[in-house]
């Protein structure tokens, strides 16, 4: 069965600030683009394997249910709802960043 992946609005605003930042960056609208392709598709590749992600080890992410997928320098963190086989994309963000305390403003 698949589930189906939908990202939050603070995960949204979190993509179009990543593809802006890496735009800005390397002032190569493909390479920006490229990326954030691969960072969505990862996402969506959910819908058929939700567990695969990593379980944090901070005990209040963990108790809340999260997990969270890495690609390249980015976490991407989410929530399942297993009663409605649903995928919710939470943030995501570069891993130079301290997820705990990230994290922790956020829930």
């Amino acid at each position: 069965m698949k589930w189906n992946v939908l990202m939050t609005d603070t995960a949204k605003q979190d993509f179009r600030e990543i593809t802006l930042n890496l735009y800005e960056q390397s002032v190569n609208l493909d390479t920006a683009v490229s990326f954030v392709t691969a960072l969505q598709e990862q996402s969506l590749a959910l819908e058929s394997y939700p567990e695969r992600g990593a379980v944090p080890k901070d005990y209040v992410l963990k108790a809340l249910g999260y997990r969270y997928l890495v690609y390249k320098h980015y976490l991407t963190f989410y929530l399942m709802d297993d009663s409605e086989h649903k995928v919710y994309l939470h943030t995501f963000f570069n891993e130079k960043q301290d997820y705990f305390h990230y994290m922790r403003k956020r829930i």
